[in-house]
Parts: C-alpha cells; sequence; structure tokens
C-alpha cells in the first residue's frame, strides 16, 4: 500500500511538473513504471477528481483539485496568522482561555488556542474535533452557515452530558436564539461546569469561516461577567473579520442585557 501511494504521488507530481498533457507512455517511460501499473495509477487519480483525460487524445493533465486544497490550507494558515495576536489580546482581557476553530463536515475543529492562568486546564488540543453543535465555537458557525452544514453536523450528535442538545428542535431553537443574540452560548453541553461565549468570523466573502470563543468554568463565563466577555469576544472577532476583508454593512448585534435568563 505504501509503495501505491507512492508511485501514486509521484506520477501526479510528474504531469504537474510537465506543464502539458502526458501520454501513458511516457510516463511509464519517465518513472520506469509498467503501462498498466500507471493506467491503474492514472484511473484511480482520475475517479478521485485529481487527472483528467481528454477522450480526443487520450492525454493525462492534472485538474485544479490540487490547487484547491492548496488554497485551503493558505486560507487557514492565514487565518491563523491574522487571529494569533488579536486571541492573544483577548485572553489578556477577558483572563479566561480563548479558542480558534474552523467548521469541517460538521464537527468544530481547533485551529488556534491561548490558555489563561485559570486552574481549569484545557479539554481540547489544536487539530482536535468536537460535534459542532455540543459547543459555543461550533453553534456559533452552524447559526450562519447554510442548512447542509447543520444537515452534517446532525448527523454527529452524541451526549457528552445531561445538557447535550440532542434533537433537532433543540438545536434549531438554540441557534436561533444565537442569532438573535449575535453570539453562541455553551452551557456545559460538551462538558459538565465548563461552559463558553463564541461569535463568528467572516471573511471578503461576507461568509462565516471560523468562531473565536473564551470559555471557562461556568461561573467564570456564565456569570455576573457574561455581558461583558460577549462584547470582548465581539469585538475580536470583528477585528479579525474586517482584517480578513469582511465589510460590515451594518451595525453587529449587541448582546442583550440580562441574558442570563435564557441560558
Amino acid at each position: 500500500m505504501e509503495q501505491t501511494v507512492q508511485k501514486a504521488l509521484n506520477l501526479l507530481e510528474a504531469l504537474v511538473r510537465s506543464g502539458q498533457p502526458r501520454r501513458l507512455t511516457e510516463l511509464a517511460r519517465e518513472l520506469g513504471l509498467t503501462k498498466p501499473n500507471v493506467y491503474r495509477l492514472l484511473s484511480t487519480l482520475t475517479v478521485l477528481g485529481y487527472v483528467k483525460k481528454d477522450p480526443l487524445n487520450s492525454l493525462y493533465s492534472p485538474t485544479l483539485k490540487m490547487w484547491e486544497m492548496g488554497s485551503m490550507l493558505v486560507r487557514d494558515v492565514d487565518l491563523v496568522s491574522v487571529a494569533s495576536p488579536r486571541l492573544r489580546r483577548l485572553c489578556a482581557e477577558a483572563r479566561e482561555s480563548v479558542q480558534l476553530v474552523v467548521f469541517d463536515s460538521g464537527f468544530a475543529v481547533y485551529v488556534d488556542k491561548v490558555d489563561s492562568a485559570q486552574a481549569l486546564k484545557a479539554i481540547t488540543s489544536i487539530g482536535s474535533r468536537v460535534p459542532a453543535s455540543a459547543t459555543s465555537t461550533g453553534k456559533a458557525m452552524l447559526a450562519w452557515l447554510p442548512a447542509a452544514s447543520l444537515d452534517e453536523a446532525f448527523q454527529h450528535v452524541k451526549r457528552f452530558t445531561p445538557l447535550t442538545l440532542m434533537t433537532r428542535r433543540e438545536i434549531e431553537n438554540d441557534l436561533e436564539e444565537t442569532r438573535q443574540r449575535g453570539y453562541a452560548v455553551n452551557r456545559g453541553e460538551f462538558r459538565l461546569g465548563v461552559c463558553g461565549i463564541a461569535v463568528p468570523v467572516r471573511d471578503r466573502t461576507q461568509g462565516v469561516v471560523a468562531s473565536i470563543g473564551v470559555w471557562g468554568a461556568e461561573k467564570n463565563i456564565l456569570g455576573s461577567r457574561r455581558d461583558e466577555l460577549a462584547h470582548m469576544t465581539m469585538s475580536a472577532a470583528r477585528d479579525v473579520s474586517r482584517e480578513l476583508g469582511f465589510v460590515e454593512s451594518q451595525p453587529a448585534p449587541a448582546p442583550r442585557r440580562g441574558a442570563l435568563v435564557d441560558a
């Protein structure tokens, strides 16, 4: 299997480097492989969308899928580099831990974080994935993403605590409240006693590309500082969004005063 993967990658690199469509026989000769072997590899890469074959002359060339994947990586790197200073500042202001999260196939994926000096230690690490509907950062994205994203997220619903939202209606009601107040709340749905407040991040396309959240002990996050933390997080998300090219058409909704009654 390892050798097959290596051969497929070598083949793909040869196609990309050549800068022009190639014949199967040419590729076999260049790579020192048999024609049947190269044909099987090209067929697999074609099915996966990395290679296309011209039916008129049987020439093979790479598709833009490699470029698309590379662009996604660059996007995420840019997001992290832009957001990182603002995350550190938010952590210092809030005196709570901060996370930067992206949405992927129904999951909230942690791409950056800053831990506070609070005794409560991190329960996630960079690169870890959590069902999006169970976290404030995930819900902050789901509330403004297309309905198909919620369909994906609902496939991964899992009970973590007695407070985890388990039905479609519960989740949809929570997301509607999130849109009304302008930020998402985790009331202990992933870990009992651990709560969070999160706000979406947008880019130049006006779409949601990530979320920023503060998290910590319930009494710290959803206690007397809840409105203050919500304002801080909204400000941080707004700053990062602007650096990513987002142009705000109207003022973002302010957190409702006395919002603890709907927690």
